[in-house]
């Protein structure tokens, strides 16, 4: 099911060092409320001079204001760099960083207060200055592992929710699947059956017809399928297109015997000839040869469909435009099960060649 693209809502949306806004905004609420606290307990314990208040306001907003510039880098270091790392070493990694911070922030904080005039603690006082950002630090970074923890347990009850959604919609649609093909076969066996025996060849190409689909309709309920079986049913593809293209479509196979029995996944050759049928056979008036070539590598199957089609291309790695799902399935099914791609390249003295490798 393809999503709308709907614009995400002003708090969902990223601004500083990928951070979402209404994260920002929920960390800069949360150091005003801890530096109100602050003056607030300074306030209620202490004879203040007229002055005082302001002086307060003045070094506590120092004080957390160069807390808050040091946590940001932190955060982006713990949260979005190393976010692939296991928990335990980010939470390793927060011995020596908890140390950088305190120190970083004390630097900071005396370096703009003596900037501007403004007093701070010194001689034995200076634990509560090591003390409290220490367990500020320890406190806000709990917090924002237990926050992260939260919304990869969302994700994965979303996750999970669309997978069941997909799995009931799969199995509706196998459902529907195992009554069409029922209907399709047998209207191919009543049309065989009306031909009278003058049409033996016509005869031929249907039986060729239900081979095809029945091998189709096998290979989606199959994660593999024997090489041999594969190319049978490439081989059924290439006789009806045959009926079609005439003398125009040449076919040329090299596949070692012995790779016959190596396991492939099903329909993964039938996208690369299809797609040489319709763009190499079919815009062209001359003989077109479509290779089907195939070797074993290492522990890997190189498998390459050619053709001589009319494409030529100047490019030393054509790019041909996807107008159907076929070669973007192909792709995708490279990519996620093998990790390797499928490579486009130059024939020679014109058409394309793909390449892809399985395991």
């Amino acid at each position: 099911m393809i999503q709308p693209n709907v614009q995400p809502h002003f708090w969902q949306r990223r601004w500083l060092l990928h951070i979402r806004n209404g994260e920002l905004v929920a960390v800069l609420v949360a150091y005003l409320g801890y530096a109100i606290l602050y003056w607030l307990t300074i306030y209620a314990n202490t004879n203040f001079a007229p002055d005082a208040p302001l002086f307060f306001a003045k070094q506590i907003s120092v004080n957390y204001g160069v807390r808050l510039l040091l946590t940001i880098p932190v955060w982006w270091l713990l949260f979005r760099q190393l976010r692939h790392w296991p928990l335990q070493y980010r939470l390793l990694l927060h011995l020596p960083l908890s140390l950088l911070y305190v120190a970083a922030w004390l630097w900071g904080y005396h370096q703009i207060c003596d900037a501007l005039g403004i007093g701070y603690m010194t001689g034995s006082g200076v634990v509560w200055d090591l003390y409290i950002p220490f367990l500020l630090y320890l406190l806000q970074f709990g917090i924002f592992h237990t926050y992260e923890y939260i919304n990869k347990a969302q994700e994965e009850t979303k996750r999970a929710a669309m997978l069941q959604q997909l799995a009931l919609e799969s199995e509706i649609s196998a459902l529907k699947a195992q009554i069409q093909p029922h209907f399709l076969f047998n209207t191919l066996n009543s049309i065989s059956a009306s031909l009278p025996p003058e049409q033996e060849r016509t005869r031929e190409l249907i039986a060729q017809l239900a081979d095809t689909f029945r091998f189709a309709l096998q290979a989606s309920q199959s994660h593999t399928v024997p090489l041999a079986d594969e190319l049978d049913f490439i081989k059924n593809y290439l006789a009806l297109a045959q009926q079609r293209f005439g003398e125009r479509l040449v076919v040329r196979w090299d596949v070692p015997d012995a790779l016959l029995a190596k396991s492939i996944p099903p329909m993964l050759l039938q996208p690369l000839v299809e797609n040489a049928l319709e763009h190499a056979v079919g815009p062209s008036i001359h003989p077109v040869e479509i290779g089907i070539k195939i070797r074993e590598n290492a522990g890997r199957l190189r498998m390459e469909v050619s053709d001589t089609g009319p494409f030529v291309s100047n490019q030393p790695n054509p790019v041909l435009p996807e107008t159907g799902v076929g070669l973007r399935n192909t792709r995708l099914r490279l990519q996620r099960q093998f990790g390797t791609t499928l490579t486009i390249h130059n024939n020679q003295p014109s058409g394309l060649i793909f390449r892809l490798e399985v395991v």
